[in-house]
């Protein structure tokens, strides 16, 4: 498994073409809204990470994602918390996450942690979609704590026009610090030249698709179309997270 840090527009294109597919079509379904120029300006100006399941992967063979800037690169999506009590490029915004892959987005997780390590950051910021289900539980865990109460994310709606809301999750200091350590564990080094995480398989992603492969090429073998397999998303995720 491998975290890769795109670069080329094709690369972007691609990352912002999962993203809406996963958004349209897991968990609470949703969409930009029409106006909204934000993931013009994320797929332009943030870093963007995209794990594979090899590092011979081609570009569009990506299976989850996220995009993190720091806010001295460009403001926070919103206006609340209030964060200026710390300098703009300590604050990290964690953005754009999506998974087509069952597992696929802790690794990515995982591997985000050693390339914010690199920054020295003092804080992160996440919105994190809220609903009818509450999947924040497993960050309060790790530290991340509520700012303030769910409000509509004014950059994207539901399919059918209704708002989304969010909640901002704040991580700071020391837990942060904890949190880095203990996820860069779970990876197996990294190239920055080429940047890129090697990615230890602790979920058995790669097993697992190996298994799917073998599958496929059974069903195809018999002419007969495997089932399809919806996506989803596992405890340790963000699911649908903006």
């Amino acid at each position: 498994m491998e975290l890769r840090a795109l670069q080329t527009p094709e690369q972007r294109g691609l990352f912002g073409d999962r993203l809406a597919r996963a958004r349209a079509s897991v968990g609470m379904r949703f969409k930009e809204k029409s106006r909204s120029q934000l993931a013009r300006i994320q797929l332009m100006f943030a870093d963007l990470y995209a794990l594979y399941e090899d590092d011979d992967e081609p570009d569009d063979a990506m299976i989850a994602g996220l995009a993190m800037h720091d806010l001295e690169m460009f403001p926070q999506t919103c206006p609340r918390p209030d964060l200026s009590h710390l300098p703009p490029g300590s604050i990290l915004e964690m953005s754009d996450f999506w998974s087509l892959s069952p597992g696929a987005g802790s690794l990515v997780w995982c591997g985000a942690a050693v390339a914010a390590r690199r920054r020295q950051p003092r804080a992160a910021l996440v919105y994190m979609v809220v609903g009818q289900v509450d999947r924040t539980g497993s960050y309060l865990t790790a530290g991340f704590v509520k700012a303030g109460e769910p409000f509509p994310y004014p950059y994207l709606e539901t399919l059918d026009g209704r708002d989304v809301l969010v909640q901002a999750l704040v991580l700071e200091g020391e837990p942060m610090q904890r949190l880095i350590k203990v996820l860069s564990r779970m990876t197996a080094g990294a190239d920055a030249e080429r940047g890129t995480v090697r990615m230890k398989d602790f979920l058995g992603i790669g097993r697992e698709a190996s298994h799917r492969e073998s599958y496929l090429m059974q069903q195809r073998a018999a002419v007969i179309p495997p089932p399809a397999r919806a996506s989803s998303f596992d405890s340790l995720e963000i699911a649908a997270a903006p």
